[in-house]
């Protein structure tokens, strides 16, 4: 493990809350009611068995990576199992998705960073009635994802290839609002941000925010930090490996660390 991400680590895990030193109503119910019941779910098992599948794969894919470190696109060969087991969000994880969208039922959802699909998968089951578009820079991995969302039957996914430049902006045209906004792609600071703002313009009062990675480098650390003194933020929920942040101008303006 890199020593500097065991020390954030760390620093997280000694510093963070429980959910008894949590005096904001918002804030604990969202870790007693939302965070906290980890539960599996019987429609969690196709999903998994499909995780399950493709961890084995030796398909090969041509690894374009529009993230973090390079500019442009460089191309690098990766099993899709090796791809699976490595960059696809971890279970855990996607149920906490999951349960963030079972609980505030967003209609319009983006995310910025489909992989092979899971964390889609999870977010789409949780609100049947929401439609989730996301935006993927690898062409090879987008095909994974659209088959895994036929494979399921999910009808509410609209998967866009492309950089998160190109297409973001493009399809915040098209929105009126955004009810729920997922980066987890391109872990630099200024892109971030960038991210961050075009998004705001068509967020409301309700609209949530998850950025994974928030504690991935000390650049992802700087723009985390930039996200929370943001004038328009109110809550923010560091669980180490995810932010979560409120727009609501209702609550007061409080930054939180759960033991996640």
């Amino acid at each position: 493990m890199n020593i500097n991400f065991a020390l954030r680590f760390l620093n997280y895990y000694f510093s963070s809350q429980t959910k008894h030193d949590i005096h904001s109503p918002f804030v604990y119910m969202l870790v007693t009611k939302v965070i906290y019941p980890d539960k599996i779910q019987p429609e969690f098992r196709n999903i998994e068995s499909r995780r399950k599948l493709l961890s084995r794969s030796k398909l090969k894919i041509n690894s374009e990576d529009f993230g973090a470190g390079h500019q442009g696109k460089i191309s690098s060969e990766h099993s899709l199992g090796f791809i699976v087991r490595n960059a696809a969000k971890r279970a855990r994880y996607c149920r906490l998705l999951y349960r963030i969208i079972q609980h505030f039922k967003p209609a319009c959802m983006i995310e910025l960073g489909t992989s092979a699909g899971f964390s889609a998968m999870y977010l789409a089951t949780g609100n049947h009635q929401g439609e989730l578009t996301t935006i993927e820079g690898n062409r090879s991995l987008n095909e994974v994802a659209i088959e895994n969302f036929k494979t399921l039957g999910l009808k509410n996914i609209n998967a866009i290839v492309g950089s998160f430049e190109e297409e973001l902006p493009l399809l915040l045209k098209e929105r009126k609002q955004v009810d729920f906004i997922y980066i987890d792609g391109n872990h630099k600071k200024e892109p971030t941000l960038s991210f961050f703002e075009q998004c705001l313009g068509k967020s409301h009062k309700n609209t949530i925010f998850v950025f994974d990675d928030i504690n991935w480098s000390e650049e992802m650390q700087e723009a985390w930090k930039m996200i929370k003194d943001h004038h328009k933020v109110t809550v923010t929920i560091d669980l180490f490996m995810m932010g979560l942040v409120f727009v609501n101008p209702d609550l007061s303006k409080e930054n939180f660390i759960v033991r996640y």
